[in-house]
Parts: structure tokens; sequence; C-alpha cells
């Protein structure tokens, strides 16, 4: 697919100086090519309300929240989970400059996200993707899976690893 799977262009132009409250939603098509994309098990809902404020200069700040229902895969037990997640949205939308080049940014945690646009519209479905993207859990886990070690695990793994016979030929007795 060619171009984002989620795309929202909104006018920065016909944006009222007050702001506007925008809402946006995913459809069945734009929500499998999103989970395709960020590889989950399923995406049963995407959608954001966000306050786009006209800042000047071309900048546009958009604060809200975005609301998901997905379906991902479960680190410990290797079953699909349902979760909702609930993640808000902070982005100042930035022109790009004519000749302007990637530069080396510090990250403030605190400070607003800032998103590069070119032309007279921005994105907000690829800008709600991204974070959606950075909303979800890298080790997901269903709800009450856990995971429990224990020394006996450890000397069944010793006995299955093929390196333990070159350790018993170099300590016949079997002790480190």
């Amino acid at each position: 697919m060619s171009g984002p799977e989620f795309p929202r262009p909104i006018s920065v132009a016909r944006l009222k100086p007050e702001g506007d409250a925008i809402a946006i939603e995913a459809g069945p098509a734009e929500r499998e090519a999103v989970r395709a994309r960020l590889g989950l098990e399923g995406l049963d809902r995407l959608s954001a309300e966000l306050t786009l404020q006209p800042l000047g200069a071309g900048l546009v700040a958009a604060r809200g929240s975005l609301r998901a229902e997905v379906r991902q895969v479960c680190v410990i037990t290797l079953e699909p989970f349902a979760a909702t997640l609930t993640a808000p949205v902070r982005l100042v939308f930035r022109p790009v400059q004519p000749g302007e080049e990637a530069a080396e940014v510090e990250l403030d945690p605190e400070a607003e996200d800032e998103v590069l646009y070119a032309g007279p519209d921005i994105d907000l479905g690829e800008a709600v993707v991204e974070t959606l993207a950075l909303a979800l859990d890298p080790w997901p886990r269903r709800p009450g899976a856990t995971f429990t070690w224990s020394e006996q695990d450890g000397e069944q793994d010793e006995r299955q690893n093929p390196f333990a016979v070159l350790k018993r030929r170099r300590d016949p007795a079997g002790e480190p």
C-alpha cells in the first residue's frame, strides 16, 4: 500500500482562529491496514477526538485523545487477548521550511511532539497511527499471565543444552 493507511488531511488555512474540534474514526479497511503495519493480531476500533488550534506561522497544536481496541499476542502465553487503549495526543504540526534538513534534536519527554508537514494540509490520521504505535506495549501480557522460573527449569535446560556434553568432558566429575 502506498501512502498512509488512515489518511485524514485537514486544510490548515480552513482552521478557525479559535480552534476546531475534530473527531476521526478508521473504517474496516483502514483498521486492517493499520493492524498489518503495527503487527497487531487485531484492531477493532481506532478513533480520536482532537482540538486543532492554529498558533500562527503555519503552526497547529493538536490536543485530545485516541481510543483503540486492539488484540495482541501475550509474550508469556502466546495467546491473543483484547485490550482497550486510550492515549493522550499532544502534537504541534510545523511546516517544513525550504532547504530545511534533518537536524539532531534533543527530546523532551514533557514537550509536545513536533510533526513536520509540507503543503497546505496536515494529516491527522497518520499522526494518530504514530501515537498509537508509541502507546502500544512492546511486551504485551494478558491480564493475569505470569512467568515463573524454577531451579528445575534451569536444570532441564542444562541437560538439553548441547554444550553440556562439552562441559562434562572438560570436568568429568560434572562439577563447575
